[in-house]
């Protein structure tokens, strides 16, 4: 599979991954009531011995992110870091609300663990 697309919604974050365009975003609100729902269609197709994902620069930003949603968030971020230790050229680009100190301190602490490159970008 070369395309992922998950609709957003005031509770679920937008999905678009394309491996063939080098695309990965997943960027709105995360508090879904069932966010294995969300969540594991993306971790399912990141753990694709056929995913192809490479040269990418993949994009996060969140503007709420429930505490549900933080363990399957660190699940994808894992996923890319082994991806990124096999070969894979990937890196992260953690986006956050210029005033939203949590944000990147949550994004700080998942690059402290990682050895995948975390770009961090305020947004006004």
């Amino acid at each position: 599979m070369n395309f992922l697309k998950l609709n957003g919604t005031d509770d679920i974050p937008e999905v678009m991954i394309d491996s063939d365009l080098s695309v990965f975003i997943i960027r709105g609100n995360s508090t879904p009531e069932d966010a294995i729902s969300v969540y594991k269609p993306i971790v399912d197709w990141l753990s694709d011995k056929d995913c192809q994902l490479d040269n990418c620069r993949c994009e996060f930003f969140f503007r709420y992110l429930s505490s549900a949603s933080h363990h399957f968030v660190f699940d994808i971020l894992r996923q890319l870091d082994f991806m990124y230790i096999r070969g894979h050229q990937l890196s992260i680009i953690w986006k956050y609300e210029e005033i939203d100190e949590d944000m990147l301190r949550l994004g700080m602490d998942f690059s402290s663990i990682l050895q995948i490159h975390f770009d961090f970008q305020a947004i006004k």
